[in-house]
């Protein structure tokens, strides 16, 4: 199973010895397996904390299959989206959900899917050749691939799209470590267009110079407003009027996953016409998978 690299801190100078407690909280166990409803329900809205393939398909037993994944079982929205964010310790395969088809494509959703990473040199352990696996087989089978994904609490995002014939496009960027992972092909139209920072032709540690540079200029830019007599506020919103950082950030993912197929923020929405269905279930194989999403700090 592709692993997360350690953060910093676990591996620091160990601490004076101290005598062990009376009664030592025991080792995390595997919750108990999920329950998995197969009455047909609406689509559930998910988007954040998470990551999720995108294709073009009719049924989700299509995309399995163009994996040579197991199928676990249907589940609904409401069941299979709840497996998807499940906590999974080490050895343990992760779920992913499968979901029916909303406006035409299959979305494949679950916090141990791995994303893409070509820096390091060891691609953070795996886990980019991991991603590379998967999001190729779903190309060649079905002409199209997408992958979006964000944490929020390492300031995580990722975007890759590909097709058959065409230059692909990955990105993905971590602001807790400040490091860019992958930064691959042209920006498309449509991340131009939602005004992100150009960083086409960079390499992953450039692009991150380059996004460091424009942050810090954002800032001077928004602290000489205050000093020259301009609330905060008002500061932002003239440095920012979008209101959006040339950081990327979670509804930038939600907003280019909008552009680009669907949105899974507004699933919930009334006016889409959406229909009960059924997913399926399955596990990520051992030698593709990861922990939950939430890439630390480089070494």
């Amino acid at each position: 199973m592709a692993r997360l690299i350690a953060a910093p801190w676990a591996s620091a100078p160990p601490t004076p010895s101290k005598p062990p407690p009376r009664n030592p909280p025991a080792l995390p166990v595997e919750e108990p397996p999920p329950q998995f409803d197969t009455t047909p329900d609406l689509p559930e809205p998910f988007g954040y904390k998470v990551c999720w393939f995108a294709v073009r398909a009719s049924d989700p037993a299509q995309v399995l299959d163009a994996l040579g994944w197991a199928s676990e079982g249907p589940a609904n929205w409401r069941t299979g989206i709840a497996a998807a964010y499940r906590r999974v310790f080490d050895g343990q395969a992760p779920w992913v959900f499968a979901s029916p088809p909303v406006d035409g494509w299959v979305l494949l959703v679950g916090g141990g899917l791995p994303y893409p990473a070509v820096y390091p040199e060891d691609r953070l352990e795996g886990i980019g050749q991991a991603f590379d696996v998967i999001f190729t087989r779903l190309k060649d089978h079905f002409g199209e691939a997408q992958f979006f994904g964000s944490h929020r609490v390492a300031d995580f995002v990722t975007w890759a799209r590909a097709r058959r014939g065409e230059p692909g496009r990955q990105f993905c960027y971590a602001g807790s470590s400040g490091e860019v992972y992958a930064n691959v092909g042209a920006q498309s139209a449509e991340e131009a267009a939602l005004g992100f920072a150009v960083l086409s032709g960079l390499s992953p540690v450039d692009a991150r110079d380059r996004l460091s540079d424009l942050l810090e200029d954002e800032f001077a830019r928004e602290s000489a407003l205050v000093a020259s007599g301009m609330s905060r506020r008002d500061a932002g919103r003239q440095v920012r009027p979008s209101g959006r950082s040339v950081m990327p950030g979670e509804e930038d993912v939600t907003a280019l996953a909008d552009a680009w197929s669907v949105d899974p923020t507004q699933l919930d929405e009334a006016d889409r016409g959406y229909v009960p269905g059924v997913g399926l279930m399955a596990r990520v194989p051992a030698d593709l998978g990861q922990e939950l999403v939430s890439p630390p700090p480089l070494r």
